[in-house]
């Protein structure tokens, strides 16, 4: 096949970048490439195909092959229950039958023999949630000196989001000597969420003064941000040894734009400390707002190890934490319908978007046996934990993450590997639990005060999923530029 039919072959694949199942709030949820997802991302050591990109461009260094490779969860189920979310019995669920997750991507050897440069495209977070829950049935809400006994109350929450992210690599890797070699890789991510939750909740009183009080309250948030960060890594190899360092930078923020939207309303409804019942409208729009997105600082080291039949490999990554900060600052502006009602609120309250992440340690543990020349056993596992940082819930303005559970992943499989392919399948279980969940919302003690908010509740929630993993790697000839 000529250079430029591969080449072309090559642009050809990176086209089918599909979706796949990650968490909003997880460094570790999804890994790429064939072994390197096999392994649980335990190939900071190196690898034989462009993953290196990703997990450690010092070890692009030490590469022999140029390479696409195309790796894929063909089918994959998640479950996430968020326990008495509304109120008894009253949960959030939410299963989703995910599609192809995708790493494409490619490395050329250069006339260099010491360098090497590559490329990939890849999906390291596309969540989907969507929970609904409904309460219907008796409760004291109102004073009795105003409405005696149990009146009827009728609430519905609803909490739907979309995250994705697409990342752009180009880095590339230089061999010092037999034993080091040293790389870059410059990480372009592109971030879009689109949010919404809402929540309703009317009461009939019992004595006719009036026939319902009540009220809504709908938020909505959409935005996408691009942000840069590079990944410096260093590679070590010595007979059976090899082992890996990596720095991640900071995120510096490029551009983006979004908007954020609250809208609440009331109708005959005693607020807290209020004397009266009123009826009014909060309710604003503002869009084009700058947006960022920030990821922190993060260190990894990793060591491999493949004595005769037997492989044995490890990673560990620390990450920074973030600083709380705002996604959008809306302007400030008239938000209360009439004014009077509380003239001192305005949007820049109601339409703020906070957010920030507390450290996060995760560490995977792979085995591979070598079968013989051709096949290739792996068992792995890592975990996962969540940088949600509960203080955010401390902050005013829509909170736009759903998950805050540590994840646990197991990954076991095979890999066939012939002069020009490697293809493997594998399986992959998750399983997350947070047994404080804290959620807004809940109706469990229903009171006018908090008929618009619901009550903060401790509760549960449980994550898991379950997939199959689909990978095929093609070697093709080294191309060399700067050759007739």
């Amino acid at each position: 096949m000529p250079n430029k039919s591969r080449l072309l072959l090559c642009n050809m694949l990176l086209l089918f970048v599909l979706p796949l199942s990650a968490q909003d709030t997880h460094y570790w949820s999804q890994q790429f490439g064939t072994r390197s997802a096999l392994m649980s991302g335990a190939v900071l050591g190196g690898a034989d195909d462009n993953t290196m990109i990703y997990y450690n461009p010092g070890a692009m260094g030490f590469m022999e092959n140029t390479s696409v490779s195309v790796n894929a969860n063909a089918y994959r189920i998640q479950a996430i229950t968020i326990k008495n979310a509304l109120g008894d019995k009253a949960d959030f669920q939410s299963d989703q039958l995910g599609s192809v997750p995708l790493l494409a991507g490619g490395m050329v050897k250069l006339k260099n023999e010491r360098m090497k440069i590559g490329y990939g495209f890849m999906a390291p977070v596309d969540f989907d949630f969507k929970g609904i829950a409904r309460l219907d049935g008796d409760f004291d809400v109102i004073d009795n000196s105003e409405s005696p006994g149990a009146e009827e109350l009728v609430a519905e929450s609803g909490i739907s989001t979309k995250v994705r992210e697409l990342l752009i690599a180009l880095g590339g890797g230089y061999r010092i000597s037999d034993h080091w070699s040293v790389g870059v890789t410059n990480m372009f991510n592109v971030r879009s969420q689109t949010y919404n939750r809402s929540l309703s909740a009317y009461v009939f009183p019992t004595n006719g003064f009036t026939e319902m009080i009540g009220g809504n309250r709908i938020e909505n948030v959409d935005f996408f941000n691009v942000r840069y960060y590079a990944k410096l890594g260093l590679a070590y190899r010595n007979g059976p040894w090899s082992g890996g360092l990596t720095l991640t930078t900071p995120s510096l923020n490029f551009f983006g734009k979004g908007t954020s939207a609250t809208n609440i309303s009331v109708r005959d409804l005693r607020l807290s400390g209020s004397e009266e019942r009123v009826s009014g409208v909060g309710t604003d729009r503002q869009s084009k707002l700058k947006t960022k997105f920030k990821s922190p600082l993060s260190i990894a080291l990793g060591v491999n190890y493949r004595g005769g039949r037997n492989g044995f490999g490890m990673a560990m990554e620390y990450f920074g934490a973030v600083s709380p900060y705002t996604i959008m600052e809306p302007a400030p502006g008239a938000f209360v319908r009439p004014a009077s009602l509380a003239p001192n609120l305005g949007s820049d309250v109601f339409l703020n978007t906070p957010s920030s992440a507390k450290p996060v340690f995760n560490i995977a543990l792979a085995y591979e046996y070598f079968i013989n020349e051709q096949w290739t056993y792996y068992l792995s596992g890592r975990n996962d934990m969540s940088y949600f940082d509960k203080d955010v819930n401390d902050r005013g303005g829509i909170k736009t993450t759903i998950s805050s559970w540590d994840i646990y992943h197991v990954t076991t499989g095979v890999t066939l590997k012939n002069e020009r392919t490697s293809m493997s399948m594998g399986l992959l279980l998750s399983s997350g639990k947070d047994d404080s969940y804290e959620q807004r919302g809940n109706f469990g003690n229903p009171g006018e005060n908090n008929l618009l908010t619901g009550t903060i509740t401790i509760t549960e929630a449980n994550y898991f999923s379950a997939g199959i993993l689909l990978g095929f790697t093609y070697y093709f000839d080294r191309v060399v530029f700067g050759e007739n």
